[in-house]
């Protein structure tokens, strides 16, 4: 994935949204950890795990009738909370001792559970794997096994997820997803998650069932730059933008979550409509990431 610098290219604006999150997960004293399956949290704090559990599992069931998701037939859900007192958890599948997707859940204030983004793939969302892996090839550790570094998560949004490294004599911001280094320090994020106001997401799926997926080959989003010609962006109806994918037309997402500092042009391969009515839209990042529609529209804009 590429960023564009402010000398290379025009800014858009971005939706404000919060849920900031922070846990140290990989302590500079800690034992070797193999990528990318450990238990890095506590034991999610709620007052009714059976019943966090129980939305989970009918999730992954859902899910995993549909072909892309295969894998999480046989997969167990590893759930590590994404900060203490955020009422958000991160749910990592793990299959055959392996990574196969993941999943983001929210305690709303009614008392019910939401489901956020979730994704496939063996690179999911805060993999330390590929947090040694990044480390490692940034040459800021000797060995993916090195232990000279602690980790912590901050998660505002899909697009402002990040890992805080601290290393000897520095600190990195990695993104959480790719491993990419981030533009940020911590007053640039403090200041992020502040302008970022989510609390209870978008709604949950009414009903643990999946009305139509389309997913589509992926495709280079630099192939041409919309954003930098003065192209206007495709309409974010969402009857239009299904109907571009449906039809397997290119259709690219862009976002700035930091401003002026970086921006992320994603494509978009597809669509998983429930059937409530709620949209997630795939994205192509390390994995397939699904990120309902309500979001993507304040997050960022679309072109073809």
């Amino acid at each position: 994935m590429k960023r564009f610098r402010r000398a290379d290219r025009r800014r858009l604006p971005l939706w404000p949204l919060l849920l900031a999150l922070s846990i140290a997960v990989v302590p500079m004293t800690a034992t070797a950890l193999p990528a990318p399956v450990r238990a890095e949290s506590a034991v999610p704090e709620t007052a009714d795990r059976a019943a966090l559990e129980r939305h989970v599992a009918e999730w992954v069931g859902a899910l995993a009738a549909e072909k892309p998701f295969a894998a999480w037939k046989k997969a167990s859900p590893r759930i590590d909370t994404l900060g203490p007192g955020t009422h958000g958890w991160l749910v990592t599948l793990v299959a055959d001792g392996r990574a196969a997707g993941y999943l983001v859940v929210y305690a709303a204030e009614d008392g019910t559970y939401r489901l956020g983004e979730y994704g496939l793939g063996p690179q999911p969302l805060f993999d330390t794997g590929a947090l040694r892996r990044a480390l490692f090839a940034n040459g800021w550790i000797d060995s993916t096994q090195s232990n000279e570094f602690q980790a912590v998560k901050h998660y505002a949004h899909a697009f402002a997820a990040a890992w805080e490294v601290r290393l000897p004599g520095q600190t990195v911001w990695l993104d959480a997803k790719t491993g990419e280094q981030l533009p940020l320090d911590a007053a640039s994020w403090a200041e992020a998650a502040k302008a970022s106001a989510l609390s209870a997401p978008f709604a949950a799926p009414a009903t643990s069932k999946i009305g139509a997926l389309k997913l589509n080959a992926t495709f280079d989003p630099y192939e041409r730059l919309p954003w930098l010609m003065d192209e206007a962006p495709f309409a974010a109806d969402p009857a239009k933008l299904l109907q571009r994918l449906a039809s397997k037309g290119h259709l690219r997402f862009v976002s700035e979550p930091f401003g002026d500092a970086m921006l992320y042009a994603l494509p978009v391969t597809g669509y998983q409509r429930w059937a409530d009515g709620r949209t997630d839209l795939a994205l192509d990042m390390a994995g397939t990431r699904f990120i309902p529609l309500e979001t993507l529209t304040k997050l960022g804009l679309f072109y073809r």
